[in-house]
């Protein structure tokens, strides 16, 4: 995966040194948005001198764009001031109240915007002041095309845009930004290849370098080994995790010896065989609970593959047990939305293991949970259960409680 984004790094880097250029267009889909921020983020890094504004916020409309730009903005402004009065260091100047206000054109709000940030880099005019426009998610194509390419307009000799660089993505599906922009000298392009064959030929590559880190190649080789469980080589993928295995299980690295363990279970079950997927589930159990400070992220997701096990296998009350060890470990691991969903599961195992009374506790202490943390979805589902059980009951007055109190959250 290195070598298939070194050529985009390299790309970027010289574009942000460059001089001749105000614009890089991104032709990539949302997916690559991960491998491309990260990159992104990796240009700025080694560079205090250098400030990158990245946003990949949705864009739906100009206006509700270039506010949530700002909100953004503003964030990182105030707790820069915030932690610079502490630091009795000199103070950021205030954002201008023509960003600030929602009456500005969206486009002249962010080019305001844009401008006042090159009197924040740590030298005046000193370093690169780029920003990145790469939203996830893009609902009027043509609204962003013209939304952009106001942002950049800009009249000679005197550019208000100068000292800066500006990164933003389009959709390879719809590329109106780059017919609009195509002719312009000042704007290039660069669309990188990151589809899944070339992602898996570039981890193949790795794993074959002898001259990378084992680290570095057994974890291309768990990638791998995912790749071909969802692709359906099953019998490839238990190769791979059974070379990963053998590895981790000789230096002691308890961990990765449980992941390929996990991994292993869940090849089996995608084929089907339980038995061997209880047995690598089971076996993975051992490594994933070793010493003081057990992985618990790894405990946790293989107790979760013998819940979902147990489950599909009928076996309701080990399948609770299991629903009641994730619960308990998600509070370690601080995923109260997952507690919320095995409390959900657990009360149901119990009650299709005819402990209604157990199952309508677990049920109402996930409800009250879920609305303190005010998680309004896992709430209702909390509480339809409950619904559902009192009218199966035949007890009215309890499930009309229950249907008040679904009604009033829904409201």
């Amino acid at each position: 995966m290195r070598d298939l984004l070194k050529p985009t790094e390299a790309y970027l880097q010289q574009f942000v040194e460059q001089h001749d250029k105000l614009a890089l267009i991104f032709r990539s889909p949302a997916s690559d948005a991960l491998a491309i921020l990260k990159v992104i983020e990796g240009l700025e890094d080694p560079n205090p001198s250098d400030f990158f504004w990245i946003f990949n916020d949705p864009f739906v409309d100009a206006t509700s764009y270039a506010s949530s730009l700002v909100k953004g903005f503003a964030s990182k402004h105030g707790m820069v001031q915030v932690l610079q009065d502490q630091e009795q260091m000199d103070r950021w100047p205030d954002m201008p109240a023509a960003v600030l206000s929602e009456g500005t054109p969206p486009m002249s709000r962010i080019r305001e915007l844009a401008a006042y940030s090159r009197e924040l880099l740590p030298v005046p005019l000193g370093g690169n002041n780029v920003w990145v426009f790469y939203p996830l998610h893009i609902a009027d194509h043509i609204g962003y095309a013209t939304f952009v390419q106001g942002v950049l307009e800009h009249e000679f000799p005197n550019p208000w845009c100068h000292h800066l660089r500006f990164m933003a993505r389009e959709d390879p599906e719809a590329p109106l930004l780059s017919q609009a922009l195509g002719a312009a000298p000042s704007v290039d392009f660069h669309e990188p290849d990151l589809s899944p064959q070339a992602v898996e030929r570039s981890l193949e590559r790795e794993v074959e370098d002898d001259s990378q880190p084992i680290e570095v190649r057994l974890n291309s080789l768990l990638v791998l080994a995912a790749t071909d469980m969802a692709h359906g080589r099953f019998e490839r993928s238990l190769e791979r995790h059974a070379q990963i295995l053998k590895y981790h299980a000789a230096v002691g690295n308890h961990t990765m010896a449980a992941v390929a363990l996990n991994g292993m279970g869940e090849v089996y079950e995608r084929m089907e065989d339980h038995d061997r997927a209880n047995q690598a589930f089971q076996a993975a159990l051992i490594p994933a609970s070793h010493g003081e400070h057990p992985p618990w992220q790894v405990f946790q997701n293989v107790s979760m593959n013998l819940a979902n096990l147990r489950m599909k296998q009928g076996n309701f009350e080990q399948s609770g047990e299991y629903w009641d060890v994730v619960q308990k470990v998600s509070t370690v691991t601080r995923n109260p939305d997952l507690k919320l969903r095995a409390l959900d599961q657990m009360g149901y195992c119990l009650y299709r293991s005819q402990k209604v009374e157990d199952a309508e506790r677990i049920w109402r202490d996930g409800a009250t949970l879920a609305l303190k943390l005010e998680n309004k979805d896992l709430g209702a589902t909390l509480l339809e259960r409950r619904r559902a059980l009192y009218v199966e009951l035949g007890q009215t007055a309890k499930e009309q409680e229950v249907s008040q109190q679904l009604s009033a959250l829904k409201s």
